[in-house]
Parts: structure tokens; C-alpha cells; sequence
């Protein structure tokens, strides 16, 4: 930038600040914000997003602005550490780099930096951060051969790190989520071993104490969630019955439309059905629930997330299904999916998270 674009943005600055002094308007706190932000004074960026929603607390434009500067300074972070690397590699710049991507949810070059990293080093450090990056895909995506890696670069980091506690942590944290509790009370055990006395691990101790003894390894548990989509942890709010005095009307609102044949809900062992009749419905909505699951493993398998929505067309018609991590609605009727099929769905699928917890 030059000199005079420079002093031009200096006085824009000032202005911004004269404003927000009078009237400290969420407005205000995004025009400073943004003034700094161009003269990628990107600290004092946030430094004003912090104080507007200190304020504005939960505004959704402040909030998507502090967003936004801090995923900018994490980029320019990310430069930087990348010409340094390039001209001098040290491990400090190697961690703080693959770090930054981590915080900036750049899984595949998170792991390429730690691959890197190790293979120039050999720093247990560098299968540590890999592993994070791992688990991060793994909670997100649900598949199986991520858990599996997370799992053996943890297992590589301890014997590189015999003296540090966090790869025993991390792996902790892993089977908790997945409902292995013999080993995370074994692991419990060898973090008090690190800091005898320990209040917190003591407790959770305690707390595995009284948890049921179920023999299931870590593999066994890995398939279960690549096949369920479910962690231990999985919002168990959501796992409740839904209320079905709330979501039948909708149901019988729905087939009453044109074409419609079937509408269909799913939550956990309930399901609910409105067109086909006795042993139809049970069929019906068995398949139906294969369809999903199938789909819901197929992505996972083939690294694509989370299913938002499942469409068929064929002879019979039409299936649409807006699936969650537990559950789903669906409807089947003939033509194609058009915009009210999609969002009468999402709304069905919404109430459905509202009766749940008025519910209860």
C-alpha cells in the first residue's frame, strides 16, 4: 500500500473511531473493525469485535466479521510460517504451522505439514498433531480407517514420548466417545502414575468405576460408529422419543397432499408412518430405514461427511429423506422432489428436536 493510500486509510480509521465513541452502534464496531481489518491491522480487528460483542452479545454480524479476521490472520500466519519453513525448517515452526492449519479446520494440510515434519525430525511431536488432525476428521466424518490411523499415530507418539501424558489424553478423550470404558479406566489409571492425587482424574476414576463392564475393544467400537453414524456423546437429548401427539398432525397433514403415498418418521426405536397400513407400514418403514442407514455408511465410507438429504426417483415415484445423526423423515410420492417436499422435511425434522425437549 502506498504512502498516501496509507494515510487515507490512517484518517478512515480515526473517523471510524470518532463514530464509535458517539454512538457505540453494532454498525459502528463493524465499520472500525473493517477499517483495521484493510490495513490488515488484523489484532485490532478483533480486538473491536471482542468489545462490540462484549456488548452486542450473540449478534450474529459481529460475530460472523470476528469470524472472518480471525480465519484472515490465520491465513497470513499461515504464509508466513510456510516462506520461513521454505527457507530455514526448525520443528517450533513446524508445529506452529501445522497448529495454525489445525485452528483453521485444514485437516489435509494439517497432516501433510506433521507428515513432513516427522519425516524431517523424527519428533514424536509431529504423529501427536497428526493424530489431532485425525481425530478431528474422525469426529466429524465417522469413518472407520480415520479412527484406525488416529489410533496407530497415538500409539507411535506414546513410544516417542514415553514421558509426556498428552497421547494418553488424547486417546482418552477417543474412548470415552466411543464407550470403551475397561481401557479408558486403564488409561485413567496410567495418567495418575503422571500426577498422583489428581482430583479431576480421581473423580473420573470413581465415575469408570461405576460404569458397566462391556468387552468391546477399540476396532469393535470403530465399526459401530462407522455403522450407527453415533458416538456415546451424540446430544443424548436427541436419542429421546419424540412427543408423537406433536409430529402425527404433521404427518397427516402431509399425506393429505397430491401424490404423496407415504410419510414416514424415525427416531431411534419409534416410527411413525401415515399412508400404508399394518404390515405395510412395518415394511415400509424398515426399508426405508435401510435406505438411510446404507446411505449414511456409503458417504462415510467414501469420505464424503454428513448426509443432508437422500433422493430416489424411479418407476415407483419418488423417496426423499432428510436424515440426522439418529433419525429421519421422509416421503414418498410420485413426480419429482420439488421445494415444498425438501422444506416440509426440514421443518417436520425440526419440530421434531422441539417436542423432544418440551418433552421431556
Amino acid at each position: 500500500m502506498s504512502l498516501a493510500r496509507r494515510l487515507i486509510s490512517l484518517t478512515r480509521v480515526k473517523r471510524a473511531r470518532r463514530h464509535l465513541a458517539e454512538d457505540p452502534s453494532i454498525s459502528n464496531y463493524i465499520g472500525l473493525a473493517t477499517e483495521h481489518a484493510r490495513r490488515d491491522e488484523m489484532v485490532d480487528a478483533s480486538r473491536v469485535c471482542e468489545e462490540g460483542l462484549s456488548v452486542y452479545a450473540g449478534n450474529a454480524e459481529l460475530q460472523r466479521l470476528a469470524n472472518r479476521v480471525r480465519q484472515l490472520a490465520l491465513e497470513d500466519r499461515t504464509r508466513q510460517l510456510s516462506r520461513e519453513l521454505r527457507e530455514a525448517p526448525r520443528p517450533a515452526l513446524y508445529k506452529e504451522l501445522a497448529e495454525v492449519l489445525l485452528d483453521s479446520g485444514c485437516l489435509d494440510r494439517a497432516e501433510e505439514c506433521a507428515h513432513e515434519w516427522f519425516n524431517s525430525t523424527q519428533d514424536g511431536e509431529a504423529h501427536l498433531l497428526g493424530a489431532r488432525a485425525r481425530l478431528e476428521r474422525f469426529y466429524t466424518d465417522r469413518r472407520r480407517e480415520d479412527g484406525r490411523m488416529a489410533v496407530e499415530l497415538l500409539d507411535s507418539a506414546e513410544q516417542l514420548l514415553p514421558r509426556n501424558p498428552r497421547p494418553l489424553e488424547l486417546r482418552l478423550g477417543l474412548v470415552l466417545r466411543l464407550g470403551v470404558y475397561d481401557e479408558a479406566r486403564t488409561l485413567v489409571s496410567r495418567l495418575l502414575e503422571f500426577a498422583p492425587g489428581d482430583q479431576m482424574l480421581e473423580g473420573r476414576f470413581r465415575a469408570l468405576s461405576t460404569m458397566p463392564a462391556i468387552h468391546k475393544d477399540i476396532e469393535q467400537a470403530l465399526r459401530d460408529v462407522e455403522r450407527t453414524g453415533a458416538l456415546v456423546d451424540d446430544r443424548p437429548d436427541r436419542m429421546a422419543a419424540p412427543d408423537s401427539s406433536s409430529i402425527r398432525p404433521r404427518l397427516k397433514e402431509l399425506i393429505g397432499h397430491s401424490g404423496v403415498q407415504a410419510v414416514l418418521f424415525e427416531r431411534g426405536s419409534t416410527a411413525l408412518v401415515q399412508g400404508p397400513k399394518g404390515p405395510t407400514a412395518e415394511r415400509t418403514a424398515r426399508c426405508v430405514r435401510d435406505v438411510v442407514q446404507q446411505s449414511r455408511n456409503a458417504a462415510r465410507r467414501l469420505g464424503l461427511g454428513q448426509v443432508f438429504e437422500i433422493e430416489a426417483e424411479g418407476s415407483f415415484g419418488c423417496l426423499l429423506a432428510v436424515p440426522d445423526e439418529i433419525g429421519s423423515a421422509s416421503m414418498w410420492f410420485a413426480g419429482s422432489a420439488g421445494d415444498w417436499h425438501r422444506r416440509a422435511l426440514h421443518e417436520l425434522m425440526g419440530a421434531s428436536i422441539q417436542s423432544t425437549g418440551s418433552h421431556e
